[in-house]
Parts: structure tokens; sequence; C-alpha cells
């Protein structure tokens, strides 16, 4: 199709996966944006948060953390740390972890600034948000 353009998802800890899309939207670090065929060719880095991919009218929800993505009028390449479908998700998993990483943040002063607990929560949050948009969206 004329209006598509390849989106590939590449992740270090689990095979990549390719597809024919419409419309991709990323959760970019300066905020959320769309790409559609013939955009402009840019690099941006990428937040944990929520990869929506439209395809003929049909949504597909993804969690996927930390990257990069590279745009062109025909691709759209998203180099991410992990990436999972929306229904791959363990809520509880995701719940637990949110609850454990602010527990630390509000339990020790010196957990405040963090990295690797703000990035945990961070996670978890953007898991939890996954879910809740793919719910919304099958309602």
């Amino acid at each position: 199709m004329a209006n598509t353009l390849k989106l590939q998802v590449v992740s270090p800890d689990k095979p990549g996966f390719a597809a024919d899309v419409t419309l991709v939207t990323l959760p970019g670090t300066m905020g959320e944006f769309g790409v559609m065929a013939k955009h402009m060719p840019i690099m941006a880095t990428i937040k944990p948060g929520t990869l929506k991919v439209t395809t003929g009218g049909k949504k597909e929800f993804y969690f996927v953390s930390k990257g990069f993505v590279e745009v062109n009028p025909k691709s759209v390449t998203v180099l991410a740390e992990a990436y999972e479908r929306a229904d791959e998700i363990d809520a509880e998993r995701a719940q637990k972890s949110k609850e454990k990483a602010q527990a630390l943040l509000a339990s020790k002063k010196e957990m405040k600034n963090n990295p690797e607990v703000l990035s945990s929560l961070e996670r978890a949050l953007g898991r939890l948000k996954v879910i809740e948009e793919a719910k919304q969206a099958a309602s």
C-alpha cells in the first residue's frame, strides 16, 4: 500500500518484529509523536511508555522502554531496551514493581534521586499505562 510504512522494533532481549503500518505513535522524551508514510527523516530518543501501532484502523499497543527511533519517509526503526505487547504484560508484577519503587523513594532520603529506582518506577508506570490504554481501546 502506498500509505503504509515499514515498522521494525528491535530489542536485545527478544526477537524483533516488523509490520507494514499506517500510523506509529511513540513516547518521545520531548513528548508523544506520530509518524505516517512520507514523514520527514528524524532521529529521536524515546522514554518508557506506549508504542501505538495502527494498521487499517486496527490499533495494537506495546510497552517500550527507553531507546531510540529512526524515522524515514518509508520506515520507522525502534531500538528499545525492551518491548512487550499489551497482552504480554504481567499487570500484577508491574503493580508490585511500582509499589516497591514508591516505597523506596518514600522511605529513604538517599533514594530520592537514585536513577535505578526512578527508572524502575518509570517502567512500571509505563507498563500499567499501556494496559489501561489497551483496555480503553477495546471497550
